[in-house]
């Protein structure tokens, strides 16, 4: 029940930030072009708008800048494949660390936050080279 009252917190966060200008921001941020660049900008704004809010409010406030189905790919991969590197960043890595405590299996934020720093980024430019090559 915690779980479900920390999204509609980050929800209203989500509204609060559309209402202060988060979108123009997010525009300039994401760039409007079809190549392989613009494509790892808009995945890159929206790898980091999960970090920051949680993936489904950042993909809600960034799916407006997507204007095309391979800009739309760009953008999903980056807000399910970057939120990695917070834990609030989507609600199966809590889910998840949530079991493997259970498990007592224990791994340190920390050591989750500096593992993410890694894989992230390499992981949402990989997925992209491949979406742009795919799209060519």
């Amino acid at each position: 029940m915690v779980l479900v009252a920390v999204r509609f917190r980050l929800f209203l966060v989500m509204e609060a930030a559309r209402h202060l200008g988060a979108p123009v921001l997010l525009s300039q941020l994401a760039g409007q072009g079809q190549g392989f660049m613009d494509l790892v900008r808009l995945a890159a704004t929206g790898a980091a708008g999960s970090n920051v809010l949680n993936n489904l409010p950042a993909y809600l406030l960034a799916e407006p800048l997507a204007g095309s189905p391979v800009r739309m790919a760009a953008l999903l991969i980056g807000v399910n494949a970057g939120p990695i590197i917070t834990p609030w960043a989507s609600l199966a890595t809590l889910l998840w660390h949530d079991r493997l405590m259970r498990m007592n299996v224990l791994i340190t934020w920390k050591g989750y936050a500096i593992f993410g720093l890694i894989v992230a980024p390499l992981t949402v430019f990989a997925a992209v080279a491949v979406l742009a090559i795919a799209g060519q």
